[in-house]
C-alpha cells in the first residue's frame, strides 16, 4: 500500500513537472519575439493602418512587454507565465483590459482566448479583443503573422491581421 501511495505521488509530480515544462517552453518561445516588428494591419471592415510592435523582456525574464502602435493608437500587452498558464494582459485602446489565456500552441502558432470573467468584461455590453493568434514562421525568424479579433454585443466586430517583419 505504501509503494502504491508513493507511486501515485511520483506520478502526480511528474505530470506537474511535464505541464510546467510545457508552459516554460511556450513562454521561452514567446521571448524570441524580442525586438521591433513592422507591417500593415488589415481589418475585415476594409480599413488598414501602419502597425508596429516592440517586444522587450522585462522583470528578470518573467514578462514579455509588447508595445504596439496602430496608426497612432498606442497599446500595451504583458505576457507572463503564472500558475501553470501563459497569460496576456492587454491594455487596450478600447479602454478596457482583456486578460487572455494561452489555449494552444502548435508549430509556433500561439492562440490566446480572452477570459471575460477574469477580465471583468461582458460580451453583451462592450467590445473587446476576444482572441489573438501569433504565428512564428519556422522557416523565416524575421517574420510573424499577427491576428486578433474584436467581438462585442453584435458578435465579431472585425478581425485584424498583419504579416510583420523584424527590423
Amino acid at each position: 500500500m505504501k509503494k502504491l501511495f508513493l507511486f501515485s505521488i511520483a506520478l502526480c509530480l511528474s505530470h506537474t513537472l511535464v505541464f510546467a515544462n510545457d508552459v516554460t517552453n511556450d513562454f521561452k518561445q514567446l521571448l524570441s519575439l524580442e525586438g521591433k516588428w513592422e507591417g500593415t494591419l488589415e481589418r475585415t471592415d476594409g480599413t488598414s493602418d501602419p502597425f508596429e510592435l516592440n517586444y522587450r523582456i522585462t522583470s528578470n525574464g518573467s514578462a514579455l512587454l509588447e508595445e504596439s502602435d496602430t496608426g497612432g493608437v498606442e497599446m500595451l500587452t504583458i505576457f507572463n507565465a503564472q500558475n501553470d498558464e501563459v497569460l496576456s494582459t492587454h491594455y487596450c485602446g478600447l479602454q478596457n483590459k482583456p486578460i487572455s489565456v494561452l489555449k494552444s500552441t502548435t508549430n509556433g502558432e500561439f492562440v490566446f482566448i480572452t477570459d471575460a470573467q477574469r477580465s471583468g468584461l461582458s460580451i453583451e455590453k462592450e467590445a473587446f479583443v476576444s482572441s489573438w493568434k501569433i504565428s512564428l514562421m519556422p522557416n523565416d525568424p524575421t517574420k510573424i503573422h499577427y491576428q486578433y479579433t474584436i467581438s462585442g454585443p453584435q458578435g465579431v466586430v472585425f478581425v485584424a491581421t498583419a504579416m510583420m517583419t523584424k527590423v
